[in-house]
């Protein structure tokens, strides 16, 4: 399994002077936590910075913990529109078995996987836990024809909650983009036979 995250880059001085974030769409989705909790992605970075973080390009899929301050939060990288590559403050995991997947998320974000976070947690003014340690730490998998009847039970339901998010968004984006016109005169529905 990769477990990867922004610094695996580069020393901070390499990723400061390669690494250009940007507010408005460019070549890439830089992913950092706030994004995966708000389900709005606004931050990107230029192709050279894209290249740069190759060790942490991400495809859609991929388990996400937040490992500074917000110790602990779990997410699914949803598949987004273009390319996609993560932020600081979170690392990633991707399972060479996709079986692995929906199991290993569902382990980190409750009970197990919680209390194993918290037990490699550290820091006193910000909480934070490192790569290494979390390499080190054991996970408990099942037999193989179990993870693969847990898969395919949930797999579905997750696809159903991708869908369902992807909609979400784009009606988000509908809205934001109709309203102002409808509200400045700029679309008149007066004429409409409702």
């Amino acid at each position: 399994m990769l477990v990867t995250d922004y610094v695996a880059n580069g020393s901070f001085a390499s990723l400061k002077a390669n690494v250009n974030l940007y507010q408005e769409p460019n070549y890439a989705y830089f992913i950092r936590n706030t994004d995966l909790k708000s389900g709005s992605f606004g931050v990107f970075v230029d192709q050279h910075s894209y290249e740069f973080l190759s060790k942490s390009t991400l495809y859609g899929g991929e388990i996400i913990i937040s490992n500074v301050g917000d110790v602990g939060s779990v997410f699914l990288c949803p598949k987004l529109d273009g390319r996609m590559t993560l932020g600081n403050n979170i690392i990633m995991l991707r399972p060479e078995d996709d079986h692995l997947r929906y199991y290993l998320y569902i382990w980190f974000k409750y009970l197990q996987g919680q209390a194993l976070i918290q037990g490699i947690k550290g820091g006193s003014a910000q909480p934070k836990f490192n790569k290494t340690d979390f390499k080190n730490t054991s996970i408990l998998i099942p037999p193989k024809y179990m993870l693969t009847r847990f898969h395919e039970t949930v797999a579905p339901m997750f696809e159903m909650i991708s869908e369902r998010q992807t909609e979400t968004a784009r009606l988000v984006d509908l809205r934001d983009t109709l309203l102002p016109r409808l509200m400045s005169g700029e679309i008149d529905v007066s004429n409409l036979d409702l």
